[in-house]
């Protein structure tokens, strides 16, 4: 089995817990359920990092590969989230801000990654690469958990920077790097790995009942500190996964699902938006819902890149 499939594998596997995410319900359901699936964007920015070397004597052609890759996906799937009341000026503001559909932000999180990484490989390189781990809980502390236990009220303009920024991602990228260019020589063992992630999730659902009990709509957040001790042993085990040739896990449909994640991650809002007028799409209980919508999305990508053949397809970001 090649580095390759099981990485296909690894994105596979990201793709499906992003649709969970969406299509799970609110309330307690996310106390309980978002903990086995909040991994979900952390594992794309984890393999973004891992596949990115920092030794590159091309750093402008790697900003062109890598931003065009993503942006004029992002602004023609505006323009379609936009499409049933589209407005020049409404579409503009959602084109800077990312809020025509909830997984946008992800583009522009992506970016920042890529802009900085010739920073993040000197910075990883130095002695004082440490300080790199402490990005994303601090950020988290000051502009999540300070305006929630404080009572103060975040500026506008400030909770938009912040939920665009790659600041509470950082950790998974800074990961990804440092496994991704060997500047790690430490020996992860799977096992002991294991068992401190059945703890976490523990950890997790602890936290996110204590946010449910002060009225946070989105205690399963992704951004919680539980999620990051969680998040950050999963993508160890990952890595382990893709280091250790004893570990085979094989799965054709993950791999399919890896080859066309991006366009599922872009498209799969739309499609429930669709789904959501069929009634017994409506009653479906979750998880059963949220294969329906993967099922849906992949088989929308997997059409349209036939149809629309690989020059466009990279345009739309199914290929």
């Amino acid at each position: 089995m090649t580095k390759i499939d099981k990485i296909q594998i690894l994105r596979g596997v990201a793709i499906v817990a992003v649709v969970l995410i969406h299509t799970c319900n609110g309330g307690i359901w996310q106390v309980v359920c978002r903990p086995f699936i909040n991994f979900a964007v952390a594992l794309f920015l984890f393999l973004s990092g891992y596949l990115t070397s920092i030794e590159n004597r091309d750093w402008f052609g790697f900003y062109k590969r890598r931003i065009l890759r993503v942006i004029i996906p992002y602004i023609i799937w505006t323009i379609l989230y936009n499409l049933p009341h589209f407005e020049l000026k409404h579409f503009i503001k959602d084109l800077v801000t990312t809020r025509s559909a909830a997984t946008m932000y992800y583009i522009f999180v992506y970016i920042q990654f890529v802009l900085i990484t010739p920073l993040l490989g000197a910075f990883l390189k130095s002695k004082y690469s440490w300080l790199g781990w402490l990005v994303s809980p601090v950020s988290v502390l000051v502009f999540k958990y300070y305006p929630l236990l404080s009572g103060a009220q975040m500026n506008g303009y400030v909770s938009l920077v912040w939920g665009l920024s790659c600041l509470g991602w950082f950790t998974y990228y800074y990961l990804g790097l440092l496994l991704g260019n060997g500047l790690c020589d430490k020996v992860f063992k799977i096992k002991y790995l294991s068992v401190l992630y059945i703890a976490s999730l523990a950890l997790q659902m602890a936290e996110g009942y204590g946010l449910y009990l002060l009225g946070e709509t989105n205690c399963g957040t992704q951004m919680k500190l539980s999620s990051f001790l969680t998040s950050t042993l999963f993508l160890l085990m990952c890595y382990c996964y893709i280091k250790d040739e004893r570990i085979v896990i094989k799965s054709n449909v993950l791999v399919f699902l890896g080859d066309y994640s991006f366009g599922i991650y872009l498209s799969h809002l739309l499609v429930m938006r669709v789904l959501s007028y069929i009634p017994l799409y409506v009653k479906l209980p979750f998880v059963v819902n949220s294969f329906v919508v993967l099922g849906t999305s992949l088989m929308f990508v997997f059409l349209g890149k036939k149809i629309c053949g690989d020059k466009i397809s990279r345009w739309l970001g199914f290929a």
